[in-house]
């Protein structure tokens, strides 16, 4: 189970207050770890810091639906879609040799893309 309550009493006796950094990355482990009801606290405080940001609610969803609590999983998708919000897409970055390297989620325009994605196969490869 984690140390999810631990980690939540951290969080709540910071003397700062939590951003949603923190609350993101804790809902995470929330799911990771299928906590409902700490995934349910966590996503009304992302809630209240960010109204318009979906990812928490497709989070608690994610949390939902793998918990077999469709009914909630799929409200949750609903009320993203009727309040038109909209999921941006997923990024990452890589520092080389002092330069940033920054990708997003069905981006083939960095110029060694090829190149990258031949060595990603040969690695998911090597792991199967």
């Amino acid at each position: 189970m984690g140390c999810l309550k631990e980690a939540y009493d951290l969080i709540m006796g910071m003397p700062m207050e939590a951003n949603e950094i923190i609350w993101g990355s804790f809902l995470s482990a929330c799911r990771v770890y299928n906590n409902v009801e700490l995934g349910e606290v966590t996503a009304r405080r992302m809630l209240e810091l960010d109204p318009r940001d979906p990812w928490g609610r497709v989070m608690l969803s994610n949390i939902y639906a793998e918990e077999a609590k469709y009914d909630r999983s799929i409200g949750l998708r609903k009320e993203i879609k009727e309040k038109g919000l909209k999921k941006s897409s997923g990024c990452s970055s890589i520092e080389v040799n002092g330069s940033v390297h920054g990708f997003l989620v069905e981006d083939n325009s960095h110029p060694c893309y090829n190149e990258i994605n031949s060595t990603l196969e040969k690695i998911e490869k090597l792991m199967n």
